[in-house]
């Protein structure tokens, strides 16, 4: 008969058997899964620690960046006048301002017309700007009387106008050409009241208008809208808005901007003039030191946290006698002697401070850093840029001269003596124009002049023009040669010097600034010099000059960029500190440790290898107990078939022998 179910044949609990048998079977399993939650607390662990030196590296790396300490503020006592904004390269200090004449741009209005939608004509307009000088204003008129105009380097600039086009369609046509222009219409209530009004859309003295109308079949437009300031009958529209400059002083000083937005006159600071001044107003510049002393708290509280979280991770309770998951762990050594190393270390140079306890930051006994909050503040007033320089890689210069630019990775912190004994300056050419007949350019026939800048050579053509001085042909020849070589990237000022002659300068430092200027009959060239780079030492050794540049070749030094400003025949001397500050360095160790070979990623990898290995173990454990089970299985199954079968045979033997003796009695009977 067949055993359809384990233990039927015999009788005996044999699943309960080999399930007790299995559990034996089973026990290194167990041991696997135990190891297996171990290798994961840990992986959790690594990942937990990972996170915190993560953590540790972002407020690091932004504690890096001098920017993060920098918060200049500024003030004007009466903030109708003016307005400013500080950078972090602005420099304490008050100063008187005055505010002479705001800068305006210029606006020119157009005869009147009955209607704004009513043709006039067409044809091509061509603007210019410059500076009209000389000959009188009438303010009722709005016209000019023996004036001259000087346009600047921006280029003629033109607007094609359609035949019969009305006031609308001119205004439209103007401000669609994007020539510089705002043109609009008003309406001045009077008879014919409706007015084209031009206005520059930058301000400034140089920016007045000159309107030239060409191809206008029937001169409806260029009676409506030619004007030259320069010539008296020449004037359609009336100025009803000066081209103007803003004028101010600072401390006394007079200074004139074509701008009300300066971004120049005081060092990182922008003022927007706002008003003419009736009194002087006070400008206050002053270092904010808040977020500096909030990039310190956040340095301190980084740094805390990261202790912190060591300690927690490799703790051991002595009364329980139990460890922490990383206690002991050499990883975790690795990153706390790392931590500690920096704050054995002293910063390299002459110039600024040079231990944390310097500027009031001390590690205590429990390895957490305090602060003492009177000593920070007394080091962030005594010397902010050496302050920020703790913390930050940078340069610091004690000379006004040399500005530190950047640095390489081949450059090392320490102090550098610097020498300068040749200042970068510009490529000209002088031109000697006692041959310039004022009244007789215009008839010149050789007006084409050949330029070379920087080893590009152009030709420009003057203008058929009468030049009323040598300064309005020095300012023509600048707007002529600028206008040439803009698409170049270079560019010249040229002014008349002291002895007279034409000086045509390029506005580029360095020995690719040159200059040569070809003669002509009326002006010849009287001398020329190429611009040279900026020469000198750093640390002794000879360095590499380009334009103001000087970068450091070899040594200690190698790639440290300076930048050198100075004028020519100055002597400079002085010294500049480089320095790798306590959270560069520290964001460089997190830096080491967070990469893929580093000691965090090894050891996290470790654990995943210990981990899939555990796992292969599972699957090889899995296969060898399905194997065993069958095994104990099949032993059992025949077992239970053998017992069934004995059980059979006795019970077939007592049959029979009970047949036997019931047999034999009967015999004995009869």
């Amino acid at each position: 008969m067949a055993i359809t179910s384990l233990g039927v044949g015999s009788g005996l609990d044999l699943e309960s058997i080999i399930e007790q048998l299995m559990q034996v079977e089973q026990r290194p399993v167990a041991l696997l899964a135990s190891k297996e939650s171990s290798y994961n607390t840990k992986l959790s662990a690594y990942s937990q620690l990972k996170s915190s030196v993560s953590s540790f590296q972002s407020v690091m790396n932004s504690l890096s960046s001098s920017s993060t300490y920098q918060n200049t503020t500024g003030s004007v006592s009466d903030e109708s006048i003016a307005s400013l904004t500080a950078s972090s390269k602005a420099s304490s200090g008050s100063y008187s301002l005055f505010v002479k004449q705001l800068a305006q741009a210029q606006k020119l209005a157009a005869a009147g017309q009955a209607k704004a939608n009513e043709a006039i004509g067409g044809g091509s307009i061509t603007i210019e700007f410059g500076k009209v000088s000389g000959g009188t204003y009438d303010e009722v008129t709005g016209k000019y009387t023996g004036a001259s105009f000087e346009a600047n380097d921006s280029g003629a600039k033109s607007v094609d106008i359609a035949a019969d086009s009305t006031l609308e369609d001119i205004r439209d046509a103007i401000n669609a050409a994007g020539v510089g222009v705002t043109a609009s219409i008003v309406n001045d209530g009077k008879e014919n009241p409706y007015r084209l009004v031009l206005t520059s859309n930058e301000t400034g003295e140089e920016q007045s208008m000159r309107i030239t109308v060409s191809d206008d079949a029937d001169q409806a437009l260029k009676d409506l809208l030619n004007h030259d300031p320069a010539e008296d009958a020449g004037q359609a529209m009336q100025q009803t808005v000066k081209a103007q400059n803003a004028i101010f002083t600072l401390d006394g000083i007079e200074i004139t901007k074509s701008k009300n937005a300066v971004s120049d006159a005081i060092t990182g600071v922008t003022l927007t003039l706002l008003a003419e001044s009736e009194k002087a107003s006070t400008i206050t510049v002053k270092q904010d030191t808040s977020g500096a002393k909030t990039a310190v708290e956040n340095f301190v509280g980084a740094y805390n946290t990261l202790v912190n979280s060591l300690k927690s991770m490799t703790a051991y309770d002595p009364e329980k006698k139990a460890a922490s998951v990383l206690t002991g762990d050499s990883a975790v050594r690795s990153v706390q002697t790392q931590l500690k190393s920096v704050f054995s270390q002293v910063l390299g140079g002459e110039v600024g401070y040079r231990m944390l306890s310097d500027i009031g930051i001390t590690l205590d006994k429990d390895g957490v850093l305090n602060i003492d909050n009177t000593k920070l503040n007394a080091a962030l007033e005594k010397d902010f840029q050496a302050f920020v320089g703790m913390f930050v890689e940078g340069g610091i210069s004690g000379t006004d001269n040399i500005e530190f630019e950047s640095q390489a990775d081949t450059t090392k912190p320490g102090s550098y003596e610097v020498n300068i004994r040749q200042v970068a300056t510009k490529g000209y050419s002088a031109l000697n124009v006692s041959n310039l007949d004022l009244s007789g350019i215009a008839s010149e026939s050789g007006r084409s002049i050949s330029v070379n800048l920087h080893g590009v050579a152009k030709a420009i053509t003057l203008d058929q023009r009468n030049y009323k001085s040598k300064e309005e042909f020095a300012a023509d020849l600048q707007s002529k040669i600028n206008a040439e070589y803009k698409d170049s990237g270079v560019n010249v000022n040229v002014k008349v010097d002291d002895d007279g002659n034409v000086r045509v300068e390029s506005n580029t430092y360095g020995s690719v600034s040159t200059v040569s200027i070809g003669s002509a009959s009326f002006f010849s060239e009287a001398s020329s010099e190429g611009g040279k780079d900026v020469a000198g030492t750093i640390d002794g050794i000879e360095a590499d000059g380009s334009g103001q540049f000087l970068t450091a070749k070899s040594g200690d030094a190698a790639g440290m960029k300076l930048k050198i400003t100075g004028e020519e025949g100055d002597v400079i001397n002085g010294t500049v500190t480089f320095t790798q500050g306590f959270a560069y360095q520290f964001s460089e160790i997190a830096k080491t440790m967070l990469e893929d070979d580093g000691v965090i990623d090894s050891r996290i990898e470790g654990v995943n290898k210990s981990l899939e290995s555990i796992s292969k173990q599972y699957e090889n454990w899995d296969k060898r107990l399905t194997q065993v089970e069958a095994a104990y299985r099949a032993k059992f199954t025949a077992l239970d078939v053998l017992l069934a079968e004995m059980n059979s045979t006795s019970s077939y033997l007592t049959t029979q022998l009970a047949t036997l003796s019931s047999l034999w009695n009967q015999s004995k009977s009869k």
